[in-house]
């Protein structure tokens, strides 16, 4: 059987990434709940969009990943920009992120910018480049009541 993807839309900016709706992800509603994924192997090269429900690295992505669950394996390089909710990082992103939860594992790279909601870096890890917390969303009504409040005050 055969999907047409061709009508689903990503988000392409963090504030549609902490709205998107995962249970109606198209490869979500299509595996109904089974344990599917995508592996892009060491000798396979991307250069485009991977959009799947969970995918593993093990090969070169230049462009695009979008996924609920990504994890760069070893051999796995991701040039481009990543948009998840799970990210573990053992090979090389050198990528702008927007993720939810983040590892990044001895032996893994990470260099871009970075927005997460959690982040773990083991001992071994390397960083490189700008990383900023994002808030929950009960944390962003919060900060927008104190900077409305706030502004009433004239402070």
């Amino acid at each position: 059987m055969k999907y047409d993807y061709s009508s689903l839309v990503v988000p392409q900016r963090e504030e549609e990434l902490s709205g998107f709706d995962w249970e109606n992800f198209l490869p979500s509603k299509i595996t109904r709940g089974k344990r599917c994924f995508s592996i892009v192997d060491e000798g396979t090269g991307i250069e485009g969009k991977l959009i799947a429900r969970t995918a593993f690295i093990h090969g070169e992505i230049q462009g695009l990943v979008f996924a609920e669950h990504v994890t760069v394996e070893k051999t796995g390089i991701v040039n481009g920009v990543i948009f998840c909710r799970t990210l573990c990082i053992i090979g090389h992103v050198k990528a702008n992120v927007v993720c939810d939860n983040v590892f990044i594992r001895d032996g893994g790279l990470m260099s871009g910018a970075l927005k997460y909601k959690t982040l773990k870096i083991e001992s071994d890890a390397a960083i490189i480049g700008k990383f900023e917390r994002r808030a929950a969303a009960n944390e962003q009504d919060n900060q927008r009541g104190w900077a409305a409040e706030t502004a009433l005050a004239g402070i």
